[in-house]
């Protein structure tokens, strides 16, 4: 079956808008129903000291583009040996990936506000941004909760969430 994608247009400062953990802001540019299901791409929000836990996708492959901002990354080397990590230091224009299986995580390490865009692929994750949504809205966020919704997504949180 031939995959006809939609021709997206998104403005600056637009998409819609989901916290989806303390300090972190998703903005949803294109998702599944958009790419027929090829990809997700997100902007990220993220406040000084935010971002996520340690973690693995067993779906989809992730790839990070930085806007403003310094981030300190985490990235495996793979699945095999999650204590074999680099760490990298990035600020805007900096491109890395996180193939599915490989653990990984971020922290704005700045002073300011930082943004990335993140993209997906294969899409669906948008599923699991608009749940830890509704659960942080509700006021019900915490690591037990993460770890379910994230179980639901084919994620496996390796580690608690970075100290604020």
């Amino acid at each position: 079956m031939e995959t006809i994608l939609k021709n997206i247009t998104v403005p600056s400062g637009e998409g819609k808008s989901l916290q989806v953990l303390p300090g972190e802001t998703v903005i949803l540019k294109a998702v599944s129903a958009d790419t027929d299901g090829a990809y997700t791409l997100i902007e990220v929000i993220d406040e000084p000291q935010a971002g996520p836990p340690l973690h693995l996708h067993r779906r989809e492959d992730e790839s990070f583009y930085i806007l403003e901002g310094t981030f300190a990354f985490q990235i495996g080397v793979g699945e095999a040996s999650l204590k074999e990590t680099r760490a990298l230091t990035v600020t805007a224009g900096w491109f890395m990936t996180a193939p599915k299986g490989v653990p990984h995580s971020y922290k704005n390490i700045g002073t300011t506000s930082a943004r990335m865009l993140t993209l997906f692929v294969p899409a669906g994750i948008e599923n699991f941004f608009e749940d830890l949504s509704k659960l942080t809205a509700a006021g019900t966020l915490d690591i037990d909760s993460i770890v379910a919704v994230s179980a639901k997504q084919g994620i496996e949180v390796v580690s608690p969430p970075p100290k604020r």
